[in-house]
């Protein structure tokens, strides 16, 4: 299937984001240009060791529209302070009909912390009323939509740790489709509970260091593992035309996305990354850009040991050996947010490519062998790009590749 930019390109305009401890898109970016980790030790019922975990600040939910999040789980809460921040910056309210608004946000594990809530609350014997609505994954967009009336497509989508991009490309289909006039799309995640933090341990992907800030390692041979984080981050995405007539900003195009799978199984990669490379290369054409007119990567980087050198090798062939450009991973500030990963990334991303600076990969000191990439470390690089790339991998093989462009 040939896939063509779009005549009328999909923009950004507007952008929320909670997490590493920053509660604005700005306050995101700045701390990922310091490079230094904001991990900590997080205690955690029924486990013997404290797990190193990035955390988010507390939601506000002061609008009286997000009135209803309050009584939500933490997911859906993270998930509407960012979705209402990207809501007023776009200034959506203003000049599109509400029942031509889609809401598409994605999430590994949903309101999980509602779901074990209410088991207690059977083990009581007294489940709460609302506790069927409270604890569906559907939470996390159906209280955007019912917050501002929007009335097109509206979804929930799990799809490991891509779910954010993975939402991002479903929200830029319904706009392309002409099934929405926008779309708020993104992702959210509270994730630091036992149970998953034992499921994590149990799957040897968790990593240790005695310092908790320098736990997570991307490509860097003495990584051991992930760590942990909580977040969200939400994007408006409206067609070039739309944002036009309503004379708001743009702050980036979407000019390129595609999702995906691999068949590697539980662990989600072939140790080739052929998914990565077809997602990539997929993006590319919908973006109609050559690999070499991308100027940075924000690449997946667990800092686990198989997931990073098969990165490596697929973005070596999408885009020549040798020829990356420069890449850093963002995760040891933010954290593995799981499915809210990717949105949080897509933020960075963005930053990036409007104030031409790219972050540093905290905590990468000896580049793996395995691993053959330009990695940004050590402290933020200068950069002229108009083009950057954003990779997700997650469990049960799901990929996907998002590509912004200057406005």
């Amino acid at each position: 299937m040939k896939r063509t930019p779009l005549d009328d390109p999909i923009v950004v305009t507007g952008m929320g984001a909670y997490g590493a401890g920053a509660a604005t898109p700005a306050a995101l970016y700045q701390t990922a240009l310091r490079g230094r980790s904001v991990g900590e030790w997080l205690t955690l019922p029924g486990l013997a060791e404290p797990v190193a975990v990035s955390r988010a600040p507390d939601p506000a939910l002061a609008q009286p529209e997000l009135r209803y999040a309050r009584r939500l789980d933490r997911s859906a809460q993270l998930a509407m302070a960012a979705a209402a921040d990207a809501v007023n910056q776009s200034r959506l309210v203003h000049g599109v009909d509400p029942a031509e608004v889609g809401v598409v946000m994605g999430s590994s594990r949903g309101p999980i912390g509602r779901t074990l809530e209410s088991a207690d609350e059977l083990a009581r014997g007294a489940v709460g009323p609302t506790a069927s609505a409270e604890s569906t994954p559907a939470s996390l967009s159906g209280m955007i939509a019912q917050a501002y009336g929007f009335g097109a497509a509206t979804a929930t989508l799990a799809a490991t740790c891509a779910s954010a991009a993975t939402a991002i490309c479903m929200g830029a289909l319904l706009l392309a489709a002409g099934e929405a006039e926008a779309v708020v799309v993104g992702g959210a995640e509270a994730p630091l509970i036992p149970l998953l933090a034992a499921q994590l341990r149990a799957a040897r992907v968790v990593g240790w260091d005695e310092d908790p800030a320098a736990t997570c390692k991307p490509f860097d041979a003495r990584r051991n593992g992930l760590m942990m984080g909580e977040g969200a981050a939400a994007l408006v995405l409206e067609r070039a035309s739309t944002a036009a007539r309503r004379a708001v900003p743009i702050l980036a195009r979407l000019s390129g996305w595609a999702a995906g799978s691999d068949k590697g199984g539980r662990t989600g990669v072939t140790i080739d990354g052929a998914g990565l490379v077809r997602v990539t290369r997929r993006a590319l054409e919908r973006a109609g850009l050559d690999p070499a007119q991308i100027g940075y990567v924000n690449a997946h980087g667990t800092a686990t040991r198989l997931n990073d050198p098969v990165e490596a090798r697929a973005l070596n062939v999408v885009f020549g050996r040798g020829a990356v450009p420069p890449s850093s991973s963002t995760k040891p500030i933010t954290g593995h947010c799981l499915g809210a990963t990717p949105a949080l990334e897509a933020v960075i991303a963005i930053e990036s490519l409007r104030n031409g600076r790219l972050p540093p990969t905290a905590n990468h000191v000896d580049l793996d062998a395995e691993c053959e990439l330009d990695v940004v470390a050590a402290a933020a690089r200068a950069t002229t790009t108009s083009a950057v790339l954003s990779t997700s991998l997650g469990f049960w093989g799901v990929q996907a590749a998002l590509i912004f462009e200057a406005a």
